[in-house]
């Protein structure tokens, strides 16, 4: 990204509509006559020394940005700055303005032309470089950092540019591997889905569940594990290949015939393009249910990614699978659900700030089986809500409702064919353990880098399934907890 011109001078300027040149575009007018390049550098040196301030004016300027970093920003407009533009608090809040309203390029702009008259200010260098990096500019926001590190500033500010740093390193590596472990206990209040009216139906009569069929509550220890990698294809586009494995396994401690265990491969390529993005994506999952071989699937899925503008991204997708069940000792009619699955979902994804995103989604589901009485086709709607806070905290939440349409009856259980309406409500608050403890003690770096980045959430979940036959008519409250370790390398 080229610099551009000192901007106190050149607001000053076109306030009272001078004609004269501002000092910035003096090297350009050089540049334009074709003189040598040694009137060229004493050029660009001149201007340079004619940006540069007294000392004691670094000082008040550093001192100005660093009270205004510590209090909240304030809203500012582009005609507030014109009329002082000067003033470094007003321009250090009008460059956070623009973040927070996703104008990355104007920000840069702004921060760019603060530091030609402060090129000392170690605060503002370091936040022109976080826009460069988030504006996936790694080369010059790597230059960036180099040179503000070797400005004088806390240890704290030095950690977090060697932090940058570290991530610009690998963001740049053409082979990226990354892997997550996480570990954490889950309950739900109806863990078995047994029917809320206590009964269900056998050919049409309502007959009491049996005790151990009633509606139980169970906790669960939960473990995860991920591993991925992606590799840069070496184009200008950016077009990669990637893989991964992904294992689940939640152990209920009274419910053993709810244990389950999951395992899913997958591999695949994205083509990029400044119309559209293509990925397809085979996989193959596998389920173990009650310490059970259950289920397996083998497909995949093919999206197209359109990025409208620098908010708004839609997408389409298909996924197609052939799902593979199997009788267990507590489920010996799974095997009626063998058969295909195709779902096609189309999604707008809205970035209304840098700190807060919703997603929007239509699902249209048809499951086929090799019994007609649990195949079904349904349509599903769903909202998703993004919520960065400070520290690293988020908040996610969810709304999903799916309304299913059965092909027959399942005439052991009832003459008329099932439907169902599934609604499910989920939100979940994540921080860095880090995070935490910086609040209790109130200092940063309390905790040692390596246990401060990882990642707490909480989520709570509640599903509610009504349906026309009361076997399939039941809620569940769940509440989750995970502690969360991310590598990169």
């Amino acid at each position: 990204m080229a610099r551009r011109t000192g901007f106190g001078k050149l607001a000053a300027f076109a306030l009272i509509g001078a004609a004269a040149l501002p000092p910035g575009a003096l090297a350009q007018q050089v540049a334009q006559q074709q003189v040598s390049p040694q009137t060229q550098n004493q050029a660009r040196d001149a201007q340079v020394q004619a940006n540069r301030v007294p000392s004691a004016n670094t000082a008040a300027a550093a001192a100005a940005v660093q009270k205004r970093e510590a209090e909240a920003a304030r809203p500012v407009t582009f005609e507030d700055v014109l009329k002082d533009p000067d003033n470094v608090e007003l321009n250090f809040d009008y460059a956070r303005t623009q973040v927070a309203q996703g104008d990355l390029k104007g920000a840069a702009s702004t921060l760019e032309r603060m530091l030609l008259n402060y090129p000392e200010l170690a605060q503002v260098r370091l936040f022109y470089a976080i826009v460069l990096f988030r504006l996936d500019s790694l080369a010059e926001a790597e230059r960036e950092l180099l040179t503000v590190s070797q400005l004088d500033m806390p240890d704290s500010l030095r950690q977090e540019i060697q932090s940058y740093l570290d991530r610009i390193q690998f963001r740049q590596k053409r082979t990226r591997y990354s892997a997550s472990l996480s570990f954490g206990t889950a309950y739900d209040s109806n863990r078995n889905a047994a029917p809320r009216s206590g009964e269900s139906l056998f050919m049409d009569m309502p007959v009491p569940v049996a005790d151990a069929s009633r509606e139980h509550s169970d906790k669960a220890l939960l473990s995860i594990g991920t591993f991925r990698v992606r590799h840069d294809l070496g184009y200008q586009e950016k077009h990669e290949v990637f893989g991964g494995l992904t294992l689940y396994r939640a152990d209920q401690l009274h419910l053993n015939e709810q244990n389950l265990q999951s395992y899913v491969f997958d591999v695949g390529a994205t083509y990029r393009s400044d119309w559209v993005d293509v990925t397809i994506n085979p996989a193959w999952t596998k389920l173990r249910l009650a310490d059970q071989s259950y289920y397996d699937s083998y497909g995949g899925r093919f999206r197209l990614d359109k990025k409208v503008d620098q908010s708004l991204d839609v997408y389409g997708e298909y996924t197609g699978v052939y799902e593979d069940f199997r009788g267990i000792t507590f489920s010996t009619s799974s095997v009626d659900r063998t058969g295909g699955r195709h779902d096609a979902r189309f999604g707008v994804n809205w970035v209304i700030m840098p700190t807060l995103q919703v997603n929007f989604e239509y699902d249209w589901i048809r499951k086929n089986a090799r019994k007609s009485y649990v195949a079904y086709s349904g349509h599903a709607l769903s909202g998703n809500l993004t919520y960065l806070m400070d520290g690293g905290s988020f908040f996610l939440f969810t709304a999903m409702g799916e309304r299913d349409q059965y092909d027959d009856p399942d005439l052991f259980v009832s003459g008329r064919t099932r439907q169902d309406t599934i609604m499910r409500f989920r939100g979940t608050y994540g921080a860095p353990l880090g995070y935490f403890a910086d609040l209790v003690t109130g200092e940063k770096e309390t905790l040692p880098s390596y246990v401060a980045d990882i990642t707490f959430t909480g989520a709570l979940e509640w599903l509610d399934s009504a349906s026309n036959l009361q076997n399939y008519d039941y809620s569940n409250l769940k509440a989750q907890f995970l502690l969360t370790k991310r590598w990169e390398f």
